[in-house]
């Protein structure tokens, strides 16, 4: 038999054109490389081929094997538990709006809708195609954070940008993107050490123009988790990290000596540890949350919301009090442990994945979901300063939803992927 009459058979049995596009050139390297051991025995060229042919096996065999080792996979665990939450999450607010509420359903609906078919049209997504444009991306990003230095919109003092009419966003909607560019430019020969430091100080300094806190917080952990993941050295990376924190922590020394920061900063910080001693200002939230958390019992206050204080944060950064005061410590624990499951599932995908690409995407994607979740779970059980920082999935609010189906949507399509390994010449 021929080479070409083995590939053709064997690729008949393959349903996905890209797998069997990437199995030919597999196997053909594969017949190539036999033959030429043949050819040096002595055989003649025809011989060779054949003898190759002949020791890779009986096609019928081998397609069916190839086809379902190279065949795209879908994690459905993952996305089953994606599903779940979103559903969940619609519920429980749709549940705490049964009375009427200033906020609205019918928007919240419509959100968490877009985002899980976001999410799914992500799945099928080749994200590799991205790679090359990463520093493309990364310039794109930071012109998005320019727009918001010449925003009008202000909400708790910090700028918004409009999009199309519908919503209105913070800088958080620039942290998708710079996690593709920064998946991308790692993969360049040209990045080092000194060149990320760099680029990291002009985007958080952008970022910090925005007075995001929580924005800033997100992107530095991510960049820090995606570079220490990537190839770069990381004797270089903790001489550079502990150079930036000296820094960082003799500025605001210098600031604190010069009196630029502010009464009502320091008063924050100070009622995060004594919130007894500013019970009527910055330690009011701590004591209230406190309170309803020790208030919540195993089984909640379902039958008594009447008298809870339904307010905007209580619906968005302290999602998490409001589940334990209405379902109990036994229903805020169940919501824990299936956040937990799903940091789990999404570093089990990561030790999955061989693509570098796609295993940095994914350690940016765990990085930032899990810090979401640990901060924002933190700061309501009084463990973690308060920040204007949402739980996934839980929270009211389009931006959070947007942010995390694109995160699992990524993650969903580097497993998608993990079984097609470009074939280098």
């Amino acid at each position: 038999m021929r080479s070409t009459q083995f590939l053709e058979q064997v690729s008949s049995y393959i349903r996905s054109k890209e797998a069997k596009k990437y199995i030919e050139a597999e196997l053909k390297n594969h017949l190539h490389l036999s033959k030429q051991q043949w050819t040096k025995k002595g055989y003649h060229e025809d011989e060779a081929e054949e003898m190759a042919v002949r020791n890779m096996g009986n096609p019928s065999e081998i397609g069916p094997k190839l086809d379902k080792l190279h065949r795209p996979k879908i994690d459905w665990k993952l996305l089953s538990m994606f599903l779940f939450m979103s559903a969940m999450g619609l519920f429980l607010l749709s549940f705490l709006f049964k009375d009427g509420h200033t906020f609205s359903v019918q928007k919240h609906v419509l959100s968490v809708t877009g985002s899980v078919i976001f999410a799914c049209l992500l799945l099928f997504f080749d994200y590799r195609k991205l790679q090359r444009w990463g520093w493309v991306i990364f310039t794109i990003g930071c012109l998005i954070l320019v727009q918001f230095q010449y925003s009008h919109i202000y909400v708790y003092g910090r700028p918004q940008m409009n999009i199309m009419g519908l919503m209105s966003v913070d800088s958080l909607i620039a942290l998708p993107i710079f996690l593709l560019a920064w998946a991308g430019m790692l993969q360049s020969k040209k990045m080092n050490v000194y060149l990320a430091t760099f680029l990291y100080i002009c985007s958080v300094f952008l970022f910090m123009n925005t007075v995001n806190v929580q924005a800033v917080g997100l992107y530095t952990l991510m960049v820090a988790v995606m570079v220490w993941r990537s190839g770069l050295s990381k004797k270089k990376l903790l001489i550079t990290a502990g150079v930036l924190f000296t820094t960082c922590v003799s500025l605001l020394l210098i600031s604190i000596s010069l009196n630029d920061i502010k009464t009502y900063q320091f008063e924050r910080i100070l009622a995060f540890v004594t919130p007894e001693k500013f019970s009527r200002t910055s330690g009011y939230t701590y004591l209230k949350l406190e309170r309803l958390i020790a208030d919540a019992g195993w089984f909640g206050h379902l039958g008594s919301l009447g008298s809870f204080d339904f307010s905007n944060d209580m619906m968005t950064d302290f999602i998490f009090v409001t589940i334990t005061y209405t379902f109990g410590w036994a229903g805020s624990l169940l919501i824990g442990l299936l956040f937990l499951w799903m940091i789990w599932r999404i570093s089990h995908i990561f030790k999955t994945v061989k693509d570098p690409f796609g295993k940095i995407l994914i350690s940016g994607c765990f990085a930032i979901f899990t810090a979401q979740v640990s901060i924002s779970i933190g700061m309501s059980l009084g463990l973690l300063p308060i920040i204007n920082l949402s739980l996934p999935f839980m929270s009211y609010g389009a931006l959070s939803a947007m942010i995390n189906a694109f995160l699992f949507g990524l993650i969903l399509s580097v497993y998608h992927k993990k079984n097609l390994i470009r074939i280098k010449a």
